[in-house]
């Protein structure tokens, strides 16, 4: 809202510099007020991106822990014989750490 002493005619030259200096100054606080409306605008977006990432890293972290079964026994790609004594070490050691961290996720 503009001050009514803009609508009056300026009777001095010194009420003409008073009335440049009112409308100067109301065209800083118009650029001002776009500016930060402009800046809330993106502090919104911004807000509204931040929680849609961060529910999607929620459901990707949930996916995660839904599909992980404890690491895999043969995940090199390299064939092996099942029968060997190694390989059943491997086996009683993988299906001892599940049951330790299936015992910690209990004692949480």
């Amino acid at each position: 809202m503009k001050h009514d002493l803009l609508e009056t005619k300026p009777e001095s030259a010194k009420e003409q510099l008073y009335q440049d200096a009112l409308h100067s100054t109301y065209n800083h606080e118009t650029h001002y007020e776009s500016a930060l409306v402009g800046m809330q605008s993106t502090i919104i977006l911004q807000s509204m991106f931040c929680d849609r990432l961060s529910s999607q890293l929620a459901a990707q972290d949930e996916k995660k822990k839904k599909t992980k079964k404890g690491g895999q026994l043969i995940g090199d790609g390299l064939s092996r014989l099942l029968m060997s004594d190694e390989f059943h070490h491997h086996v009683v050691e993988h299906q001892r750490v599940a049951e330790e961290e299936e015992v910690a996720c209990k004692a949480r």
